[in-house]
């Protein structure tokens, strides 16, 4: 797949899939996709068969390359609002066949590994809203621009109810941002967030589907976990150290050689396994509190300050602060939101 002697650094691969929609709209424009699959080391058959993986620096040059020639910074999205149904392969239809719109973000957040092996999609269900979250070490900003608007338009598709997010947030900087990300998704936008996230009220998951089939789901799913299984195995390894490290923070915070005891294996050798799929022990521990965070802020008989002592925090105000770096609310403002108080 790679240009001959080409050395491409990267997050992780990526299936043809996730380039395929940016080349086809190049053509679609009446543009070459020759200097764009050149400039991201992709010879002309990378794109043939949707059993390739691709690198994920590749994915990312081939998209910001595609933006540049097609002279349209919100290429990304446009690509998702234009993109034909059907035209995402197994993807779309992941989508479109379970009963409700939270059972289609639930499939798709569970196989978003077949489009990217590295990737950490998942749905947050609180008692009020619903967010899809999503953290990566390496952005892509056109082709995370196009993700999280084709995931928004076809579950407005299947379900065949115009909903519209309460908030829209991307981890890339966009200085040039001119407000059509806020036309599009018909909500606030912003940029350089600590996480890419889609926001809104958690009745939209009940929204039942116009187009869910149950055996076809049943047949989608089967074939899908096959797929699974093929996949590299780092996920398993970064699945193993959260758990540890969920396990650790009921007396304790984790360190990297507690860590490591646990998941049975030196410090140096876990560190070196964690940094080759782009994430570190102190990154891993962070998401793990946010995670017991906004589960902890959820149950109303639990205070603020015991939360901050039982996640390890040396006082509540260093808890604020990390909330803030999280959410960019504080815990009593995000506590509001859930409970209306």
């Amino acid at each position: 797949m790679l240009t001959g002697g080409a050395t491409v650094t990267g997050v992780g691969s990526l299936s043809a899939v996730a380039a395929k929609p940016a080349v086809a709209a190049l053509q679609a424009r009446g543009l070459d996709p020759g200097p764009v699959l050149r400039a991201a080391h992709l010879g002309p058959q990378a794109l043939e068969s949707l059993d390739y993986r691709l690198p994920h620096a590749s994915v990312r040059t081939l998209w910001e390359a595609a933006a540049a020639t097609a002279g349209d910074r919100w290429f990304g999205i446009h690509v998702a609002l234009a993109l034909a149904p059907g035209m995402y392969d197994l993807f779309d239809y992941v989508l479109s066949t379970p009963a409700t719109v939270g059972d289609a973000i639930q499939g798709f957040t569970r196989y978003a590994r077949l489009v990217y092996d590295h990737t950490n999609l998942h749905l947050v269900v609180e008692p009020l809203k619903g967010r899809i979250v999503r953290r990566v070490p390496l952005t892509a900003p056109q082709y995370d621009e196009f993700t999280l608007t084709l995931l928004l338009v076809r579950c407005q598709q299947s379900s065949g109810v115009a909903w519209r997010p309460e908030q829209v947030r991307f981890q890339h900087a966009r200085p040039d941002d001119d407000g059509e990300p806020a036309r599009v998704f018909g909500c606030p936008v912003i940029f350089g967030a600590p996480e890419s996230e889609i926001r809104f009220d958690a009745s939209v998951l009940t929204l039942p589907q116009v187009r869910g089939d149950a055996k076809l789901q049943a047949v989608l799913t089967r074939y899908a976990d096959g797929l699974l299984t093929s996949l590299p195995s780092q996920g398993s390894l970064l699945a193993r150290v959260s758990s540890a490290i969920g396990r650790q923070m009921l007396d304790e915070l984790p360190t990297l050689s507690s860590t490591a005891r646990a998941v049975g294996m030196p410090a140096r050798t876990l560190q070196r396994h964690l940094a080759a799929v782009g994430a570190t022990h102190s990154g891993m521990v962070d998401d793990v509190r946010r995670e017991l965070a906004l589960k902890h802020l959820g149950n109303a008989s639990i205070s603020i300050t015991e939360i901050a002592y039982a996640l390890h925090f040396t006082d509540p105000t260093a808890f604020h602060r990390a909330f803030r770096r999280w959410t960019s609310e504080s815990p009593l403002q995000y506590r509001r939101r859930l409970f209306a108080i």
